[in-house]
């Protein structure tokens, strides 16, 4: 009787104190005289109107962007979307920017804000290739696209909690009688 209490009473704190993943998918694009690109961000809302960025998707110039680099991986990137943004109310990043890895050469990418403009900036990391570095001003648009809820609601949370406490209620008196 008390093994099967004891049981219920883990479960209902196991299920009450975890909270759902709050993620966030944006959209985003951006085109310049040398380079264009398209893709999908996931981000987890880290404070008022700032995003970290925990993975990207895509394709840079019909090269597939193969990762996310970690933060200060590439020309200090901090990998964080604003919003309000620097420009209008948009979302945009900041001067360190997002930095991932293109294509099956190793190339680099940090797309950022600088000022009123946006920098692309490529390095190659393939020694066999002569080492570039080039950076271009572009236009970016990011929009958000998807939200999760960061917690369930107190209502399904209610319903859950007195589900358990019925269900220990028929186990007990079954058990006493």
């Amino acid at each position: 009787m008390k093994i099967r209490t004891v049981g219920l009473c883990i479960l209902a704190l196991a299920v009450a104190c975890t909270s759902g993943a709050h993620a966030d998918t944006f959209s985003f694009n951006f085109s310049g005289s040398a380079f264009n690109g398209s893709g999908t961000i996931t981000a987890s809302a880290s404070g008022s109107g700032v995003y970290t960025i925990t993975g990207i998707s895509g394709i840079v110039d019909n090269q597939i962007i193969t990762s996310l680099l970690g933060v200060n991986a590439f020309d200090n990137n901090d990998n964080l979307l604003y919003s309000p943004g620097f420009l209008f109310g948009a979302y945009n990043f900041d001067t360190q920017g997002v930095s991932f890895q293109i294509g099956s050469g190793g190339d680099r990418v940090n797309i950022g804000q600088g000022g009123f403009l946006n920098l692309f900036e490529v390095a190659d990391l393939d020694p066999s290739k002569s080492n570039r570095d080039i950076t271009e001003n572009i236009s970016i648009d990011v929009e958000k696209i998807a939200s999760t809820s960061p917690v369930p609601e107190p209502g399904t949370l209610a319903l859950l909690g007195t589900g358990i406490l019925g269900v220990a209620g028929l186990m007990r008196r079954r058990l006493t009688t």
